[in-house]
């Protein structure tokens, strides 16, 4: 009889290749997410859930027979955006898990990474050696095992992954093989930083199929899961063989980690690799995301900022930042000195021909901007949204007169619509967006310059 299966984190990278194969094997199987990347259209159904609520987990966790565990912050430079929130997703998170998996007698398929093995040159590590991680990810991941192995007895599958690549629905090119093929098909250049580091790699259709091996082989304890050893030059050669890239080499070496790793345990058990780095070049070689390779969409790094920016700027509400005008015998000096661009992406200044012509209303849900009339003066309105598509005509509008005469900077925080008129010839105003071009392009929402009456642009003659 086929077990009932619940994929933890199943819309990422890995999870989502998962789900697909298991789906085609006829798996009795679903998705358990908290859906953390919002920017992010899942295509796959899934349950809504926070592993940090246990309360709300183990209302599901009890309905399957096995557990595959994919839920982290993925990724050394996500981790180091948000250590708390690291802490309690790839920590907390997993202990919940593990603690219900024991108390509903579950089998947990806990998924880590070789990268606890840390820098181990010259020595083909194997499962016994517990190793000594060098970076913040690679601790979390230590640790995630640990909790595993220590609260779950024997009824678990703890997978070492090497580091992963191919494509997947839920795309990432900030994973060194799928980076080095999607510049090399983007630019036709690759560069490598030093050469001589070793790395396990391995696709992640493997990965995927070896997560159902061991599901279906009841197989317990510890296996590494690794394709191939290669060096990142050897790696550089392969990506050259296929897209007659150019390659360049960096002595510069950023990331020094170098370990072999070995995986005969896991292909004792019967276990085959199918896939290799060739085949994933082909495969990125031919897809349109590469062109795409730097949206935000693919960096586990840039969807984290992304969620940091939006919790910080979001906590803040719409007001102007006091500055003033120095003078002295050298001349005049604009200041604004209590505030400061985190999360800054962008800058534009726009220029009216006429002062009669109104730019507005823009709204955004997740942008935020910080406004500055550098010469001249305008009015700058601002309405909170309280539906996007049809908001009240009802809401407050917020006037502002900002001036070169008396220098200030407005802020307004995401979930507002803003507009502006200049009030004098040759007027100009500088913006500065949390938000890339990219990311503004999908968050942006027009509505008619009267929309919340004309009044708000008038000029009062008194």
């Amino acid at each position: 009889m086929t077990p009932n299966v619940l994929v933890i984190g199943g819309l990422g990278y890995i999870g989502s290749v998962l789900y697909e194969i298991m789906e085609e094997e006829g798996w009795n199987v679903e998705i358990l997410d908290n859906h953390l990347y919002k920017e992010l259209k899942p295509t796959n159904l899934f349950i809504d859930v926070d592993i940090r609520n246990k309360d709300a987990l183990k209302k599901h966790i009890q309905n399957y027979d096995v557990i595959v565990n994919l839920a982290a912050i993925v990724g050394d430079p996500a981790c180091l955006i948000d250590t708390n929130d690291a802490i309690d997703i790839n920590y907390i998170g997993t202990r919940h898990v593990a603690e219900l998996c024991k108390k509903y007698n579950k089998k947990i398929v806990h998924i880590s990474t070789c990268s606890i093995y840390g820098s181990e040159p010259n020595v083909l590590v194997k499962e016994e050696n517990e190793g000594f991680p060098i970076d913040f990810y690679g601790q979390t991941k230590y640790t995630q095992e640990r909790l595993v192995r220590e609260i779950c007895n024997d009824n678990y599958c703890v997978l070492r992954l090497g580091t992963a690549y191919g494509l997947s629905p839920r795309m990432r090119y900030d994973l060194v093989v799928n980076t080095f093929a999607a510049r090399a098909v983007k630019f036709n250049k690759i560069t490598v930083f030093g050469g001589e580091q070793e790395r396990p790699f391995v696709h992640i259709r493997d990965v995927s199929r070896a997560i159902v091996h061991v599901i279906k082989n009841n197989l317990s304890g510890i296996y590494n899961v690794r394709g191939e050893n290669l060096s990142l030059l050897k790696l550089s050669e392969i990506v050259k063989k296929i897209t007659d890239c150019h390659v360049e080499i960096n002595t510069n070496v950023t990331d020094k980690r170098s370990y072999m790793v070995d995986s005969s345990k896991l292909i004792d058990t019967g276990f085959e690799f199918k896939y290799n780095i060739a085949y994933a070049v082909e495969e990125i070689k031919n897809s349109p995301t590469a062109l795409e390779m730097n949206k935000g969409i693919y960096s586990n790094l840039k969807l984290t900022e992304r969620i940091k920016i939006a919790r910080t700027i979001g906590m803040r509400d719409l007001h102007l930042i006091p500055g003033g005008v120095a003078v002295d015998d050298r001349g005049c000096l604009a200041f604004a000195n209590n505030f400061n661009f985190y999360g800054v992406k962008r800058f534009y200044q726009v220029q009216n021909f006429s002062t009669s012509t109104i730019r507005a209303f823009h709204g955004h849900l997740k942008e935020a901007k910080y406004v500055f009339v550098a010469k001249g003066s305008a009015i700058v309105a601002a309405v909170e949204l309280d539906d996007v598509k049809s908001p009240s005509k009802n809401q407050k509008v917020n006037r502002f007169i900002l001036s070169d005469k008396k220098p200030q900077v407005l802020f307004i925080p995401p979930k507002y619509a803003n507009g502006f008129r200049p009030l004098e010839e040759d007027t100009r105003i500088q913006f500065f967006s949390t938000s890339s071009l990219e990311e503004s392009k999908g968050d942006d929402y027009r509505f008619p310059v009267d929309y919340w009456g004309k009044e708000v642009w008038e000029v009062e003659n008194r």
